[in-house]
């Protein structure tokens, strides 16, 4: 499972988390450009539904006290995301959805739409966006 795997802020950062589990667990590729480019939040309203309570793989959006958005996966009961404290070192973790609604202001959850279009031409369909 990731659990452990090192956060970087370039390198390695929530999104790019979220982008491996889909890619292994899902085979989908999602793109990220850079964590929250405006390109990938436009990308992922296009190819995620909004759901009102969570379901396994689905994406869990969170929102950072300070305003800041952060990404996981919901699996197993719990929400699985690349963590990076205000001081230490951070790493892949697993949280229960209890600590995710205390700590994060906002919280919603989106499951992938398998829509007609293949991934490869949503990716495409990203790259004239940025």
């Amino acid at each position: 499972m990731l659990v452990g795997k090192h956060y970087k802020k370039h390198g390695y950062n929530c999104a790019d988390f979220v982008a491996e589990w889909y890619k292994k667990q899902l085979n989908v590729t999602i793109p990220v450009v850079n964590e929250f480019d405006r390109s990938f939040l436009v990308w992922m309203r296009k190819n995620f539904t909004d759901i009102k309570s969570p379901e396994e793989h689905c994406l869990v959006l969170m929102m950072n006290p300070g305003g800041g958005y952060h990404i996981g996966v919901y699996h197993d009961y719990g929400v699985y995301h690349n963590f990076k404290p205000n001081t230490g070192h951070g790493s892949v973790c697993k949280w229960t959805m209890g600590s995710i609604k205390t700590y994060y202001s906002k919280v919603s959850f989106h499951k992938w739409s398998q829509s007609d279009i293949s991934n490869q031409q949503q990716i495409k369909s990203l790259n004239h966006i940025s």
